[in-house]
């Protein structure tokens, strides 16, 4: 059975098992699609953006997934440095279980821009998975 849209919770698992990227930001500071209204900075959401399965005719060899880390913070600097520590932990990462395989996570882009009064750095990661 295909579980590959669990992929969520691995990637937040992943982030908070990175003890470079949690002595830049606290593991409760880490969310699924959106920050909790109270969440001061920095923060970081992140949100599966595709999902495309391969099949052959016989049956469904794996899937495409892509997701973005969105990084916020005050300071330009720090949002930076948290950016980079995402990075370390997500590219290349490989992980099984019984419910998912993760093949190495690629790092595709980033990005940034501001809004009000923070800077945010947009990274896009993908990876398959079966």
């Amino acid at each position: 059975m295909d579980n590959t849209i669990l992929a969520g919770k691995y990637i937040r698992q992943i982030m908070v098992d990175n003890q470079e990227l949690m002595e830049l930001i606290a593991a409760n500071k880490i969310f699924p699609l959106i920050a909790n209204p109270d969440t001061t900075f920095p923060f970081i959401v992140y949100s599966r953006t595709n999902l495309i399965p391969t099949y052959t005719k016989d049956l469904l060899t794996d899937n495409l997934v892509s997701f973005v880390v969105i990084v916020v913070s005050d300071n330009y600097v720090q949002s930076l440095n948290i950016a980079n520590a995402v990075r370390h932990s997500l590219e290349g990462y490989r992980y099984q279980d019984n419910d998912i395989k993760i093949y190495p996570i690629k790092f595709d882009s980033i990005t940034e821009e501001t809004m009000e009064d923070a800077y945010i750095q947009r990274l896009s990661f993908s990876f398959n998975a079966g």
